[in-house]
């Protein structure tokens, strides 16, 4: 069979400072589009479309003060007929925008999808002053996806992973109109304003690899926004370092189909994943593998949903494995390591990672033989290297106060979680990430 005729390409026509833009679709229609007046005011917006069977429309969006163009993927299910959730994605460090990671865990349907970037590339300013000027990028592509694109505007959400993941929670903070956010590789360190809590209620999506030197910032941000209001689902990834799950993260696929869809009656297919996901533990040869599998079963979005029967018999399915000589060893360490975890969740002081560090090297000493002990001894040396870093800051600003460079209202505190000011901080040039 010969090829079809390849159609020519979408022509594009510039609207320098005009709240028109006329564009050429693939199927040769003309069809005007009018931006917002922010958007106008911003400069030269760029939009095309594709109309593929069966793929998502794909819109680029262009700002004088982005190098890169703001992508958008609308829902394969996308109707003009009701409004849409959006998710504002932003990429990791070096990374460019991208929908490609949540449009794996939307399926590409149901949600908007919007891959942000960034007016300053590199390090991430913990500022009020720098958020201003991202916080006018999102708002103005809100804004036109919302008189063009049915887009919700009470159900947007920010995510990201790394530098993004760092960015979400920054925006968490800045922009109260926000419905949620989704952070991934990241978490909670500096205060961007004085927190309050959230006047509407917000769902957050932690996601983190439990080898990820981010750990604790991710544990951190759990209790920030919870203490906020916020309702938090902390998915930490077992083995896995600064990076996502090969194959996308199930917890997050089902904490977005629920998000999306709140009004669903979810009872029969959680009955049936669940069902389903206890044959393949009770499968499982090791019986510390069943037990974790469990642990992370009783963790998932879906479980969340489960009728309290079932709740129940899960719960008695751990336990038994418990009594066990080789899970009651692990669930024992468990136990203790999570005491040294949620004290570390509340900030890090100088004095306090010293003491941690011998806590958690005594704990991996004290449980020898269980995986929690690896963990621990894991969680050892990732002290000891925050522990040079704030060795090193505290000379800094030491140094920084001598030749009274702070200004009157002195030097920032180190931790910012204790709420003393933060504007030095720059992520995700994090001293914790391996570069």
């Amino acid at each position: 069979m010969a090829p079809a005729a390849r159609k020519a390409p979408a022509k594009m026509v510039i609207a320098a400072g005009l709240p028109a833009i006329r564009v050429e679709g693939l199927l040769g229609v003309r069809k005007t589009m009018w931006t917002c007046n922010t958007l106008a005011l911003l400069g030269a917006v760029f939009l095309t479309q594709g109309f593929a069977a069966g793929a998502p429309k794909r819109l680029e969006l262009g700002f004088p003060q982005l190098s890169k163009r703001v992508q958008v993927v609308l829902p394969e299910n996308y109707s003009p007929e009701r409004k849409w959730p959006a998710v504002f994605y932003y990429h990791s460090t070096g990374g460019k925008p991208t929908t490609s990671v949540m449009q794996a865990h939307t399926r590409n349907r149901d949600w908007i999808v919007v891959g942000m970037t960034y007016t300053k590339e590199g390090s991430l300013p913990a500022t009020a002053e720098y958020l201003e000027k991202e916080f006018i990028i999102l708002a103005s592509t809100r804004r036109h996806l919302a008189a063009k694109w049915n887009l919700d505007p009470r159900r947007c959400y920010v995510g990201g992973v790394s530098k993004g993941g760092w960015m979400a929670g920054f925006l968490l903070q800045y922009d109260p109109t926000l419905a949620g956010g989704i952070i991934l590789g990241a978490g909670h360190q500096f205060l961007i304003r004085e927190p309050r809590r959230f006047r509407q209620p917000k769902s957050l999506f932690v996601g983190v690899g439990r080898m990820d030197e981010n750990y604790p910032f991710a544990l951190r941000s759990v209790v920030h926004y919870r203490s906020l209001g916020a309702r938090v689902m902390m998915k930490e990834w077992n083995g896995l370092g600064h990076a996502l799950p090969e194959g996308g993260s199930l917890a997050l696929t089902q904490w977005m189909g629920l998000e999306a869809h709140p009004e669903k009656d979810y009872k029969e297919e959680v009955k049936g994943w669940l069902v389903e996901r206890l044959d393949q533990i009770q499968g499982l040869p090791d019986l510390v593998d069943q037990w974790t599998a469990i642990r992370d079963l009783e963790r998932m979005p879906f479980f969340r949903m489960a009728g309290a029967d079932d709740k129940a018999r899960v719960a008695v399915l751990r336990t038994a494995l418990e009594r066990g000589v080789r899970v009651g060893a692990e669930a024992k360490a468990l136990t203790a390591h999570q005491v040294l975890l949620r004290r570390e969740a509340k900030g890090h002081s100088l004095p306090g990672c010293q003491r941690l560090a011998t806590e958690y090297l005594a704990l991996s000493e004290n449980h020898a033989g269980t995986r929690q002990a690896d963990i621990a001894l894991g969680d050892h040396e990732r002290m000891k290297k925050l522990i040079g870093h704030l060795r090193t800051q505290r000379k800094i600003e030491a140094e920084l106060k001598a030749k009274d460079e702070a200004g009157e209202d002195g030097v920032p505190g180190i931790d910012p979680f204790k709420g003393e000011r933060e504007e030095r901080g720059q992520i995700p040039a994090n001293p914790l990430l391996r570069r």
